[in-house]
């Protein structure tokens, strides 16, 4: 298969509100999604790691990327993870997605046993014999598995629908080999909010942002800066978006905890952290409500930070 034709720029990995009453959590994650599209991201990953997915039952995985169908323009790319402790529930989460009309399936590789090659290519060959546009999702600290460059091309001679990979290594020397060696027939994400900016000079097709749910508008001005060629722009907007994220080190949480307690700050109530997450203090949320009014007026960026 060609390299697929998908949206560029900077993509949302969203997160996914928490909400007992389906009436809330649809308008919570209407208003989320009409915030990103107003800011300017191309489009959305969705139930990954900021989307909590493998916390989430199948059942809720399913009823939210089909709210998330509803509310996201059809222009709007949408690649949907797809990673479960089992191949049956990965498959089964496939396939409603493409029934849905999301062909763009993505997932980690077999969780918590340890896999060769052979079992690599067992394990995406099931998910690529679905009509889909396949990526592998990488992301080694969290699977315990390197998918690397050379064992993508391995794949892809036995799986054509293999078309993407979204990497989250966090290795600039990895983003450097990937476009190196996949450019010319895979469509590359890469993660790791860090790394915007490289992303954007190494030629990767986007970058899929963690904090842009709460600060998607730092990340489009990177991408304004660097099409303009204001590299000075762009690299201070990135030193503050590391600010930002390094602030769940600090608070030694997930990068999505951080990230919903920003979004509330900022007016949109997507629910706390899915259990067993534990949420922010309110001590630790004031922190936050400080540094992000010192960010966006460090940034010289004219939106209201409160929604």
């Amino acid at each position: 298969m060609p390299k697929p034709d998908l949206p560029k720029g900077v993509l949302t990995a969203l997160v996914t509100p928490v909400h007992q009453r389906e009436e809330v959590l649809r308008e919570s994650l209407s208003r989320l999604i009409e915030f990103q599209l107003k800011s300017g991201i191309k489009g959305f990953y969705t139930l990954g790691t900021y989307g909590e997915g493998l916390l989430l039952s199948v059942s809720k995985r399913k009823k939210i990327l089909s709210m998330i169908t509803e509310l996201v323009p059809s222009s709007f790319i949408i690649i949907n993870n797809v990673s479960a402790t089992s191949l049956e529930d990965s498959l089964e989460l496939a396939k409603h997605s493409i029934d849905l009309g999301v062909k763009n399936i993505a997932s980690l590789p077999l969780l918590y046993y340890r896999a060769g090659i052979r079992e690599l290519m067992n394990f995406y060959s099931s998910l690529g014999k679905l009509e889909c546009n396949l990526f592998v999702y990488n992301n080694p600290s969290k699977a315990g598995i390197d998918v690397t460059p050379d064992i993508i091309k391995q794949l892809r001679y036995n799986i054509p629908n293999l078309v993407g990979v979204k990497d989250s290594t966090g290795s600039v020397e990895r983003v450097i080999d990937i476009v190196l060696n996949l450019a010319n027939d895979f469509y590359i994400g890469i993660a790791n909010d860090t790394l915007i900016l490289d992303s954007l000079i190494y030629g990767a097709d986007a970058h899929i942002c963690g904090v842009c749910n709460a600060i998607p508008e730092l990340a489009v001005e990177i991408v304004k800066s660097f099409e303009s060629g204001d590299i000075k722009r762009a690299s201070h907007l990135q030193i503050l978006i590391a600010r930002f994220r390094n602030l769940a080190k600090e608070y030694h949480v997930e990068g999505l905890v951080l990230t919903k307690a920003a979004l509330k700050i900022r007016g949109i109530d997507i629910g706390y952290p899915a259990d067993p997450l534990a949420a922010l203090s309110n001590s630790e949320i004031t922190s936050i409500r400080n540094a992000l009014e010192r960010i966006y007026m460090e940034a010289g960026i004219k939106h209201n930070l409160y929604l």
